[in-house]
C-alpha cells in the first residue's frame, strides 16, 4: 500500500492525520486534508474509486456506478441490461469484493477458519462433551424427577449447540460478502509451518475467473449468457470496464503522491 493510500484510510479514521519523518511533524492533518480536496475536485470519481475500496463508502460507488452507467451511451451494445450489470460486478471485483458464485466457498472457510470459528467450535465440542456425560448418567437415575432434570440440561445444551451454530453460519455468509480475502491464510498466501495455503493456491484472495463471472449473472438471476454474445460483446465490455477503474486509481494515487510530496518539500 503506498503512503499516499495509507493517509487516505487514516484520514477516515477516529483519530487525526499527520504525516511524521525522522520522529518530526512534516504535514498536519489540514494540509493533507487540503491536499485530498484539491485532487477531489481534479479526480473525482479516481478518489471515489478510493473511497469505495478502501473506506467502504456505500455513496461512492452509487456514483461510480452512474458514471460506468455513462461510458455505455458511446457502446453500441446489444444488451445493455447486461453491461450494466457486469459494470457492478467490475466495480466488485476492483474493490476486492467476492463475486456471487464465491460466495460459498468463501462462507465454508470462514466458517472453519476464522478466529470466530474457532471459539464456536470450542464452545460446541464443550457442550457436546456435558450432553454426552448426562445422557450416560440417565442410567443411574433412582427417581423420574432426576432423569427430568437432566433430560432437561442435555435440551438446554442441545439448543446452545444449535444457536451456536446457526450464529457463526450467518457470520460466515456475512463475512463472505464482504471480502474475497482468503480467512484460512489471512491474505498472506502461505500458512505456518506448512507453506503455499492449500485454499487459495498461495495467492492470499480469490480472483474470479472468467467462469466465476458468468456463473455470477445465473446467480443474481439474468439468466445463462451465450457464448457468442460473452466472447462478443459482454466480456470486453468487462475488461474495458474494469481496466477503467485500475487505470483512473492508479492516476490518482500518482496524483496524491505527487501533491503530497509538494507539500513535505515545502
Amino acid at each position: 500500500m503506498s503512503r499516499a493510500i495509507e493517509l487516505f484510510a487514516r484520514m477516515h479514521e477516529v483519530r487525526s492525520v499527520t504525516a511524521d519523518e525522522r520522529g518530526r511533524q512534516t504535514l498536519t492533518g489540514d494540509v493533507i486534508l487540503a491536499v485530498f480536496g484539491k485532487v477531489q475536485h481534479k479526480m473525482p470519481l479516481g478518489m471515489d474509486l478510493l473511497m469505495a475500496k478502501y473506506v467502504h463508502d456505500a455513496p461512492a460507488a452509487n456514483r461510480i456506478i452512474d458514471v460506468m452507467a455513462t461510458w455505455l451511451n458511446d457502446e453500441s451494445l446489444k444488451r445493455k441490461d447486461l453491461a450494466i450489470a457486469l459494470s457492478c460486478v467490475a466495480l466488485d471485483v476492483f474493490c476486492d469484493k467476492p463475486v456471487a458464485s464465491q460466495n460459498r466457498q468463501l462462507a465454508a472457510l470462514w466458517r472453519k477458519y476464522s478466529d470466530q470459528a474457532k471459539r464456536s467450535n470450542r464452545l460446541i465440542k464443550g457442550w457436546l462433551v456435558k450432553t454426552k456425560q448426562l445422557q450416560r448418567n440417565i442410567d443411574g437415575c433412582k427417581t423420574k424427577a432426576a432423569e427430568e432434570r437432566l433430560l432437561s440440561a442435555i435440551n438446554e445444551f442441545e439448543a446452545l449447540i444449535i444457536k451456536e451454530r446457526r450464529r457463526i453460519d450467518e457470520y460466515a455468509q456475512s463475512q463472505s460478502l464482504k471480502s474475497s480475502i482468503c480467512p484460512r491464510c489471512n491474505g498472506t498466501g502461505s500458512i505456518l509451518n506448512t507453506g503455499e495455503c492449500p485454499s487459495c493456491g498461495g495467492r492470499g484472495l480469490f480472483v474470479p475467473s472468467v467462469d466465476n463471472i458468468r456463473q455470477h449473472l445465473r446467480h443474481i438471476g439474468l439468466g445463462r449468457v451465450s457464448d457468442k454474445l460473452w466472447e462478443r460483446e459482454l466480456k470486453p465490455w468487462f475488461e474495458k470496464c474494469l481496466g477503467n477503474l485500475y487505470v483512473e486509481s492508479s492516476s490518482v494515487v500518482s496524483l496524491l503522491s505527487d501533491e503530497l510530496h509538494k507539500e513535505q518539500a515545502n
